[in-house]
């Protein structure tokens, strides 16, 4: 008798457990829903407190925009541009007259990418286990889901939804961190250049000749003359304030070329007047200073309009030879992104946000673990 009453009462155990775990499931996938969104709440505040809180707010608004068609976590991206090609030295005589193009970083990308910020900080643990690039969940997961009701599959899409944005926010300063080493052995040349004049200085004709190799550097690879940083200042996206390197050549008559690195801001597109820099002594008795002025700025950051030229002093007078002005096309607001990504705070900013997915992580690992219990109990 007393067998047939144990045999009897199983099914109602197993039910009750059933049911039991069938409710922790549910407050986990709430708890994971509202960590998610608190833990992308933080990483915005974090950014915010590194950068500044108007670029935090321009940069998460145009992250949500390329995103506002993701219907899911998968089809989370970010964007940015593949420079590798766009970083070598050019040859005499060209200029940059293209973009770099455009790349894609999908999910499965920034997996990788994420993975990659996560082992830097020690982390054992996986990414790959929040499937932010799959449809499909874990097996006890998916068979959860599968039976729970419409507000808690809703809540758990929601959770993951904001977990995968950390993952593409993290993967992006990781990627960011990659492009910039590409970025700072020869920095972007913009253009290479060449002009050679004659001019009569009091009666005497000599022949006058600039060279200028134009590149954007997020740490100069010498020491500036005319600065005392070693580097580009924080940018945060804007041109105002970038120093380009002019590293130009100039030539008097037959003397060899005298050589002088300049690293001078780009000035606002409001500004129209020439910069010229102090007189360098060609010979004892010839002086000749570099002289710029950006005509125009375009309001995507791509394209500036630039007019360079040198100014030779002989015999009392100044007589010049010009490149001309010359359209520059550049992912401007991009590469002072990469140049900033140079900067510890930003290195500081990325651990914390990996610190904040590694938490996330284990938070979604108790809820699988939750999920395992409830598939156990109910599948008896």
């Amino acid at each position: 008798m007393a067998v047939i009453l144990a045999l009897l009462s199983a099914p109602a155990a197993n039910a009750e457990d059933c049911t039991t775990n069938a409710d922790a499931m549910r407050e986990k996938i709430s708890a994971f829903q509202k960590q998610a969104q608190d833990a992308y709440g933080t990483i915005q505040s974090e950014f915010g407190k590194s950068t500044s809180s108007s670029y935090s707010k321009d940069y998460f608004a145009k992250f949500e925009d390329i995103n506002k068609g993701a219907k899911e976590a998968a089809d989370l991206v970010t964007k940015g541009y593949d420079i590798a090609n766009y970083v070598k030295p050019l040859a005499e005589g060209t200029i940059r007259t293209t973009m770099p193009p455009v790349v894609t970083n999908t999910m499965s990308n920034a997996v990788e990418l994420a993975q990659a910020a996560l082992d830097e900080e020690n982390s054992k643990l996986d990414i790959a286990q929040l499937r932010c690039n799959q449809s499909t969940e874990d097996a006890a997961l998916s068979a959860f889901l599968a039976q729970a009701d419409s507000g808690t599959v809703s809540n758990f899409k929601s959770a993951k939804y904001n977990a995968c944005k950390a993952v593409q926010i993290l993967a992006d300063l990781q990627d960011k961190r990659e492009k910039l080493n590409d970025f700072r052995t020869n920095g972007y040349p913009l253009f290479f250049l060449h002009a050679k004049e004659k001019k009569k200085f009091d009666g005497h004709e000599r022949t006058i000749q600039l060279k200028l190799d134009l590149r954007m550097y997020p740490i100069y690879p010498s020491k500036p003359k005319n600065v005392d940083r070693t580097g580009q200042p924080i940018l945060l996206g804007q041109i105002k304030g970038i120093d380009l390197s002019y590293n130009s050549y100039f030539k008097w008559s037959d003397n060899n070329w005298t050589t002088l690195n300049l690293y001078q801001y780009l000035i606002d597109e409001t500004d129209q007047d020439e910069i010229c820099a102090p007189p360098l002594d060609i010979t004892s008795s010839v002086k000749a200073k570099l002289c710029t002025r950006v005509e125009s700025i375009s309001s995507d950051k791509t394209k500036i309009t630039l007019k360079s030229r040198a100014q030779f002093k002989y015999k009392g007078e100044w007589h010049g030879v010009s490149l001309g002005s010359r359209t520059i096309y550049a992912p401007f607001g991009y590469l002072a992104d990469l140049s900033d990504r140079k900067e510890k705070k930003m290195d500081e900013l990325q651990s914390k946000v990996a610190k904040r997915l590694a938490s996330l992580l284990g938070d979604y690992g108790e809820m699988v673990e939750e999920a395992k219990k409830w598939q156990g109990s109910c599948a008896s």
